[in-house]
C-alpha cells in the first residue's frame, strides 16, 4: 500500500475529518454520475471507493475522465496509480478546509 494512502488513512481516524473527506469524494463521485459511497468507518469507505474506481477502471467507464476532471486530479499525483492519484488529489482539497 502506498505511503499516501496510509498517511490518508491515518488522519481519517479523526470523525471531523473522514466526514468532510466522505463529502468531498461522494461529490465528486455524484456529480461524475456514479453512486455515492455510504460507509460509516474510514477503512470501509476507502475499500468501497477503491473497488469502485477499479471496477470502473477495468470496464474503461467514460465516466471516469469526468471525475478526474472535477477532481483536479493532476498528472503528477498519477504516478502512483490512478486509484491512489485521484484518493490524494481529494485529500489535498480538504486540507486546505482544515486549515481555515
Amino acid at each position: 500500500m502506498s505511503h499516501q494512502l496510509e498517511l490518508i488513512k491515518d488522519k481519517l481516524q479523526r470523525h471531523h475529518v473522514f466526514s468532510l473527506y466522505r463529502n468531498q469524494i461522494n461529490k465528486d463521485l455524484e456529480r461524475s454520475g456514479y453512486p455515492v459511497v455510504q460507509s460509516d468507518t474510514p477503512d470501509e469507505f476507502l475499500e468501497s471507493v477503491i473497488q469502485l474506481l477499479s471496477d470502473a477502471i477495468e470496464d474503461s467507464d467514460p465516466k471516469l475522465q469526468q471525475l478526474y476532471y472535477l477532481a483536479d486530479v493532476q498528472e503528477r499525483h498519477l504516478e502512483h496509480g490512478i486509484v491512489i492519484g485521484f484518493l490524494y488529489r481529494e485529500w489535498v482539497k480538504i486540507q486546505f478546509r482544515l486549515r481555515q
